[in-house]
């Protein structure tokens, strides 16, 4: 098994190490944990569903710009 530092700030641990705890696991578990499956769920093909729906949206909309400009309009 191998080992890993991660930089986080006083606070983020705080948090991780309460949230862990309460989930009763360490900090280092929790997050060997939601590593591993987080590997898992990227390896796994996609629902049929999702597969299909994949590319509805043509490459040329700017999604983004659109949402912000329907904000602008609804909250003007």
């Amino acid at each position: 098994m191998s080992t890993i530092t991660i930089p986080l700030t006083e606070e983020d641990l705080s948090f991780l190490r309460t949230y862990s705890e309460e989930q009763g696991t360490s900090a280092e578990a929790f997050l060997a944990r939601q590593a591993h499956n987080l590997r898992e769920q990227m390896q796994r093909p996609l629902h049929g569903e999702v597969e299909a729906a994949s590319g509805i949206i043509a490459p040329e909309i700017a999604g983004r710009e659109a949402h912000r400009e329907h904000l602008e309009k609804k909250q003007a």
